[in-house]
């Protein structure tokens, strides 16, 4: 092996250690359009970086091994401005651990998340304030693969309160459904977002010709008939 080879395997070999990335660098462009600014390590973005992506979205947080992994903030660009999608925790490139997400239409979501999706407990505002919810829809309970799984408690808009179990975002399974403004409770159980058996009764004795107020009338060994309704519903599901 020639001198002249080995002088010029060693310039490459220090080329090639000059143009490992480590440590914080300036932008570096890629020719899909993206540029991140940010650390760096063995070539790949590592710690603390920002990253612009060709439709012009922006990432800001934590990296590891090249990918979204730690606290970091995905901004969506529209109308020339920058709106937060998504703040919290992201593992392997996808939201996991706790988060909040900002849907387009102006719903929140702040909970849980596994790859992604929303799977854990949570809490969701439909049309109203994220603060409070006020003006809208809340829900607060369990969340499996996006959708309402589990325990879970809706307080609708118009005052109404549902409490009880869930399966793929419709009421399913034992639950109770108080009417606020009309002083009343259904206590039974759901299949498939419908009321299949229950009971009614007052949540509140409301005064003497009330419009909409129960009337004194019993069934006979009420119980035994709701138990029997309930079980055959229970069956089905």
């Amino acid at each position: 092996m020639n001198s002249e080879y080995l002088q010029q395997l060693h310039l490459l070999t220090i080329q090639s250690l000059q143009a490992q990335k480590k440590g914080p660098h300036h932008t570096v462009y890629w020719t899909s359009g993206e540029r991140y600014q940010g650390e760096w390590y063995d070539n790949k973005r590592q710690g603390k970086g920002t990253v612009i992506y060709k439709n012009n979205d922006k990432y800001e947080g934590e990296w590891a091994y090249g990918l979204r992994h730690g606290l970091g903030t995905l901004w969506i660009y529209k109308n020339g401005k920058y709106i937060v999608r998504y703040n919290g925790e992201w593992s392997e490139d996808a939201p996991t651990g706790h988060g909040t997400v900002f849907e387009d239409n102006g719903d929140t979501y702040e909970g849980d998340f596994l790859y992604g999706q929303k799977h854990g407990r949570g809490r969701a505002v439909y049309g109203g304030r994220p603060v409070d919810g006020f003006g809208g829809d809340v829900y607060e309970g369990h969340y499996e693969n996006d959708l309402k799984n589990g325990p879970g408690t809706m307080m609708y808009a118009n005052g109404d309160v549902f409490e009880g179990l869930w399966r793929n975002d419709l009421k399913h399974g034992p639950g109770t459904y108080f009417y606020i403004n009309r002083g009343k409770r259904f206590d039974g159980v759901w299949q498939e977002g419908v009321g299949k058996a229950g009971s009614y009764s007052e949540i509140h004795t409301p005064p003497a010709g009330t419009p909409g107020s129960l009337p004194p009338v019993e069934i006979k060994q009420s119980d035994s008939v709701l138990q029997t309704a309930i079980n055959g519903v229970m069956q089905q599901l």
